[in-house]
């Protein structure tokens, strides 16, 4: 059998035209014959645009483009839709090929199923997608200059949400409620905006029992994978997505006029190819790159919506630096970890996961107080003790230079870079935020870093 065979597991998906009723929206797949279902709940009864609704059921599958031979939907799709999909499938297989197969294969796939003779052919698969075509329809809307933020609780979207407000935005958070535990993570900040700000939104969705059902089809995956806790997921990378197009009702209900996630900085010179094969260290959603293509896509099909960052040029160091100092009372709601649990009443991380290892040395590195955001002293004192031994999901230079600050000097290595704005066209252009803000933002950031670096030869000068 050919690896392409071995790769294949969901022979079929077709897609049921999506209905919407009342504050629900209802998505059904067939897949290889079992029905798989998708809801999208909203604190209104929702409008959407046919289009639109239809482009929403098509982003989750893009998660499975290479495991998955064909699409078919019942319903016809504009050439803009259709030309992004293919594009994103492709990005995203090559994603899943690189950073799951190759990368971390035995961990989540069967021996079996992991290439030996890896290749950009292979990696680039997308499914034939059997889906009519149909002129753009769509109208654009009316627009305030509001912004929306996707929040999650995490340092990114806090300190976001402080820096716009500061500068004077009309901000609507937009917090993306799955179903399983992840709205832990979460529920601290959503349940402090909704009783004290104002603009905050809720989306319900079951998209985690989606994936689950999906993944369960998926041959190449062993049971680890299926069953067994781990800080990443073994399939899914086009994660965002799914959250900035099921908020399109939000979008054209409040007039907003630029979507902002939470994307911190992130060293380009550590996305080397693979095998020949080009990839994003499997954080493309998360990416410029990702941006400057939503950007193209909503302007062709005439929403003319801005997506960017406030975040990219600066890394999480300065970021916590910036939140803790400036906006302590957003800083106290912070819950950046893939496990937060209830222990008496109070949303505690676990302080083991690679997203609290990030965050603690982080705070470390800035001689802040973990406690401010409910982790224990055992895992403050366990991490002190360990922080050097521990293995870090960040750039090596920005670890290198949290442990030179943490240690005094003593350990790690100085990076000066860490703590300035990183200028870069492709990776990190301040000049992709919002004109109306920009100056601002940028104002601000400038308080808390040491100059403007540009990335030249392969070093941040």
């Amino acid at each position: 059998m050919q690896a392409r065979g071995k790769l294949s597991s969901i022979e079929k998906v077709r897609l049921l035209d999506p209905e919407i009723r009342d504050d629900l929206i209802s998505i059904k797949y067939v897949v290889d014959g079992d029905e798989v279902q998708l809801s999208f709940s909203y604190d209104f009864p929702v409008t959407m645009d046919r289009q639109d609704l239809r482009m929403l059921s098509l982003i989750p599958l893009v998660n499975y483009s290479l495991f998955t031979e064909e699409i078919e939907a019942e319903f016809p799709i504009t050439k803009q839709d259709y030309d992004f999909i293919k594009n994103m499938m492709v990005i995203n297989s090559r994603e899943i090929y690189v950073n799951k197969l190759l990368k971390r294969g035995q961990e989540f796939y069967r021996e079996e199923y992991i290439p030996k003779s890896p290749n950009e052919e292979e990696a680039s698969h997308c499914p034939i997608l059997n889906i009519d075509l149909e002129p753009n329809t769509r109208n654009d809307f009316k627009k305030d200059g509001s912004v929306a933020i996707m929040s999650s609780g995490g340092k990114d979207s806090l300190l976001t949400y402080g820096i716009m407000k500061e500068v004077g935005a009309n901000v609507f958070p937009i917090f993306v409620n799955e179903s399983g535990g992840h709205w832990k993570t979460a529920s601290v900040a959503y349940d402090h905006f909704q009783a004290n700000h104002e603009n905050t939104l809720r989306i319900w969705t079951t998209v985690d029992r989606f994936y689950r059902k999906m993944s369960s089809k998926v041959k190449a995956l062993n049971d680890r994978a299926l069953t067994a806790w781990s800080d990443t997921y073994p399939i899914r990378l086009f994660i965002f997505p799914v959250y900035i197009f099921s908020s399109i009702p939000y979008y054209t209900k409040f007039g907003i006029s630029g979507v902002m996630k939470g994307d911190e900085f992130d060293d380009p010179r550590g996305f080397p190819p693979e095998y020949g094969i080009k990839h994003y260290y499997g954080i493309y959603d998360q990416m410029q790159t990702f941006d400057l293509a939503l950007n193209s896509y909503f302007n062709s099909i005439g929403y003319n919506l801005k997506f960017y960052s406030a975040l990219r040029n600066i890394t999480g160091t300065v970021e916590e630096r910036i939140l803790f100092n400036r906006y302590p009372e957003l800083a106290k709601l912070q819950r950046s970890c893939h496990s937060c649990h209830d222990e008496g009443g109070q949303i505690v991380p676990c302080g083991r996961c690679t997203k609290c290892d990030g965050i603690l040395l982080f705070l470390s590195a800035n001689s802040l107080d973990p406690r401010i955001i409910n982790y224990k002293e055992q895992d403050i004192l366990d991490f002190s003790n360990t922080y050097l031994e521990r293995k870090f999901r960040l750039d090596e230079d920005e670890m290198q230079h949290a442990r030179y600050l943490i240690s005094k000097g003593s350990k790690g290595t100085y990076k000066e870079h860490v703590e300035k704005i990183h200028e870069d066209p492709e990776f990190s252009d301040s000049q992709l935020i919002d004109g109306m803000w920009r100056d601002k933002v940028m104002a601000i950031l400038k308080e808390y870093t040491k100059g403007t670096t540009h990335l030249e030869n392969g070093e941040w000068t």
